[in-house]
């Protein structure tokens, strides 16, 4: 956001210096990034007239000049522009000014000299050599720069003759997002005073229109402009501008072109309100507010041309579309040197829909870049009075003839309940209600009974706490005594989800696993190879790109693109993510839960047992003392049917685990098995961490043995572990180590190799109570439908 400050001090005549408005924009408001200074270069450079142009006695390609530079004698000058005449007004950088020699390197001090055995007392200057290149374009090389038009009288300074008097503030926007009232040079004007402890003798241009016949404007679509105002202008001339309205335009590097279009910039920049101009002869009648059509068509002042989509918002006639919402004008309705009649348009759109519409078109404005802060509906009226109040000083001749003002829905002016009390205990210092409402006074905030009324244009205020950090900023943060606060230091209690996502970090780090963060967004080329229906998923009203439109549902794909991204440098890469997922339970209800995800890559046959070898011992480092996998009804889209199971705590279901899809894993083209677990934390969390049941460490030592088993195909490994466990407490544990399967050795069946672990507490076992352990388990296991191989 930049503001002139010759403009600021058009309003504020005892305004301080721009480094001391900069400095309280500062402490007060927002941070002001630079000051730029157009005087700086222009340091001893006047306006000169040249009064004699004499040839050089030592060189052809040189002139000798007198020239008037409001000195008691003309200044000698030699040089070598091929445009010099006499009564020519020039650029003249006396001695001591800095110039570029002829545009290039560094700046270089004039001092008196002679060049070809003449004196000389100063340099006649082109434009690329006083920084002036780009505002002069036509200028050639080998021309000086004339600037008769200009009409200034000899020794005038050049700053002041090309109007580059200027200090220009250019403020960071971030930090006035939410205060749409200071892109402007009248919301700044009004904080200076405010900090400087006035308030802005300043009222806005107020014109009443609703005499006038009625201009015809149809609006379709209310909710997305809650206001329209046209207002049609007959005999207007496309004049020049005058000097006030370019000086305000030149503050934004706008040029100035005709009266017609910068009446509306002026609009823009001094009072934050964008408008418009159509040329009415342009128009076949009536005027509609729609939406765009698919596919439509539209020629914009930039002379690009852009096809629009059902959800751009146009300005449109009977034939054509006008206006592209409050992003840019249509080509063959703009204003000309030959408009006599106009359209003045001032409208709100929503500005959800403006944003998107940029981003998908990539157009982008400064009328845009103010709309899309949420304008005050109710100010919209102010842009077209002060064009009419500009029009009229310049064009007398004109006549008002039609207007409309489409605003069904009237906002009310807000009105905060005051506490004073509320205001000095929140700031931490003792205000008197009269001395709040003095420092409320500078900003337009008066009492109302006992309620507070904001000004219309300070959307930003809805609490009383916005009403205390006003108090605060205008008063001075300074003035607010450093204290510590007084806290009531308790015990913290933290949720044992936190716990658990650092414990399953920590462990699954160790054992070789990569942990992710990838974002909350995904897209549908991702959910659709994972094999999910995007629609299930909650979609983004305004995404950032194409590949992060829908938040995510799961864990799994993210985690499933991520291998394949990596699958090329890496082989049976191992990643988990632990983070939030977001389930759409219904159009209007979204479900956040922590989920802990995890994929593993496989070139075996066992990767279904792997992944559920995984899922105990990580139950086993969160205190889940017991818990069953059981078929599921109902699984994921991405998970093998038969290879799934659902896990279950508590007699809830808490997630799956179980071996990605084939067709799912093709689709991410990842070779062999992919295994997958994933827990929903939040219903996990009341069985995290219970009490575990001290046993005897045992000093005798512990053996092991192989037990490999045929069973059906559709016969569940967890049935014979748990068939293994149960034959005696010497067991300690059972690991399924191997999965052999073969249509020719063993038709509709399969292997199992289970590894047992048994131990005593009272003795070393010897080979007799081993093998009579191992025909108790053969026994138990033949009882399961399985057969020792």
């Amino acid at each position: 956001m930049k503001v002139s400050y010759k403009v600021l001090k058009k309003y504020i005549p005892d305004i301080k210096s721009p480094e001391a408005v900069a400095q309280d924009l500062i402490m007060h408001t927002a941070e002001v990034e630079e000051l730029h200074s157009q005087k700086e270069n222009f340091n001893n450079i006047v306006y000169g007239v040249i009064t004699q142009v004499m040839p050089h006695e030592n060189a052809d390609s040189l002139r000798v000049c007198m020239v008037d530079i409001g000195e008691d004698e003309d200044s000698q000058i030699v040089c070598g522009g091929s445009n010099l005449e006499v009564g020519q007004g020039v650029a003249v950088a006396k001695i001591g000014a800095s110039v570029l020699w002829h545009g290039q390197g560094e700046p270089v001090i004039m001092k008196k000299t002679a060049i070809r055995w003449i004196e000389s007392s100063g340099m006649i200057c082109a434009a690329e050599e006083i920084w002036l290149k780009d505002e002069f374009p036509s200028q050639s090389e080998t021309e000086i720069l004339d600037i008769t038009s200009f009409k200034a009288k000899a020794w005038t300074p050049l700053d002041e003759v090309l109007w580059k008097d200027d200090v220009i503030l250019e403020i960071d926007n971030k930090a006035i997002n939410h205060r749409p009232d200071l892109f402007s040079h009248i919301g700044i004007a009004r904080e200076i005073s405010a900090i400087a402890g006035k308030k802005l003798d300043y009222e806005h241009a107020k014109k009443s229109f609703s005499h006038l016949e009625e201009l015809v404007i149809k609006n379709d679509i209310p909710q997305a402009v809650k206001r329209y105002m046209g207002l049609k202008v007959s005999w207007v001339t496309n004049i020049p501008s005058p000097d006030y309205v370019k000086e305000v335009l030149r503050s934004h590097d706008i040029e100035s072109k005709w009266i017609l279009v910068d009446i509306t910039n002026y609009s823009l920049y001094l009072y934050g309100q964008p408008t418009h101009c159509f040329d009415a002869d342009t128009l076949v009648w009536d005027m509609h507010i729609r939406f765009a059509k698919n596919e439509e068509a539209f020629e914009a002042l930039n002379g690009k041309k852009y096809t629009l989509s059902d959800s751009d918002i146009v300005i449109a006639d009977s034939e054509k579309v006008l206006a592209l919402g409050w992003v840019i004008g249509w080509k063959s309705s703009a204003v000309s040197d030959t408009t006599r009649n106009i359209i003045i348009e001032s409208a709100w759109f929503d500005q959800a829909i403006l944003r998107q519409t940029w981003k998908r078109l990539g157009l982008r404005t400064d009328a845009l870049n103010v709309f899309e802060k949420d304008l005050v509906v109710d100010l919209r009226d102010i842009g077209p009075s002060l064009i009419i109040q500009e029009l009229e000083k310049h064009i007398p001749n004109l006549e008002l003839q039609t207007f409309n003002d489409v605003y069904p829905v009237k906002e009310v002016q807000k009105t905060i309940p005051f506490y004073p009390d509320f205001i000095s205990k929140l700031l931490g210092k003792k205000y008197s209600k009269e001395e709040i409402l003095t420092i409320l006074e500078r900003v337009w905030i008066e009492l109302i009974g006992e309620e507070l009324q904001t000004p219309l244009w300070r959307k930003d205020l809805t609490n009383i706490a916005d009403i205390a950090e006003e108090v605060a900023r205008l008063d001075g943060y300074s003035k607010i005594e450093m204290t510590i606060p007084r806290v009531n230091i308790g015990a913290v209690t933290q949720s044992p989800i936190y716990t658990a996502k650092r414990d399953i970090r920590n462990y699954l780090v160790a054992c070789g696993f990569y942990d992710l963060y990838t974002y909350s967004f995904t897209n549908k080329n991702v959910i659709e190879k994972a094999l999910w229906d995007v629609d299930a998923l909650i979609p983004l009203k305004n995404y950032l790109s194409e590949e992060l439109t829908h938040m995510r549902g799961s864990l799994i794909p993210n985690l499933m693109q991520a291998l394949e991204d990596n699958v090329r440098e890496y082989k049976n890469m191992k990643l988990f993510e632990c983070e939030k997922v977001f389930q759409k339970i219904s159009e209007e209800t979204v479900h956040e839960n922590y989920e802990l995800s995890l994929v593993e890559q496989s070139q075996g046959d066992n990767s279904y047992y792997q992944t559920q070898n995984t899922l105990k011992d990580i139950f086993a480092k969160l205190g889940v003392l017991s818990y069953s996998l059981q078929t599921p009804k109902n699984i994921p889209h991405y998970a093998h049917k038969g290879r799934t199971a659902e896990v279950m705590v508590r007699g809830k279901s808490v997630g799956f685990v179980g071996e990605i899809h084939p067709k799912a894993t093709a689709n991410f083209e990842l070779p062999g098995r992919v295994g997958f677990i994933s827990i929903n934390l939040n219903i996990l969390e009341p069985a995290l961490y219970g009490l575990i049941q001290a046993r005897e460490v045992s000093n005798f030592q512990r053996n092991n043995f192989d037990l490999n088993f045929v069973v059906d195909k559709e016969s569940e490994g967890k049935k014979i572990q748990t068939a293994i466990q149960k034959t005696d407490v010497l067991i300690q544990e059972v690991e399924l180590i191997d999965i052999y399967e073969s249509e020719e050795r063993l038709p509709g069946k399969r292997s199992l190799t289970f590894k047992i672990y048994i131990q005593s507490v009272s003795e070393t076992l010897d080979d007799s109570v081993k093998n009579k352990l191992i025909d108790n388990i053969i026994k138990n296991v033949e009882k399961a439908w399985a057969k020792l191989r």
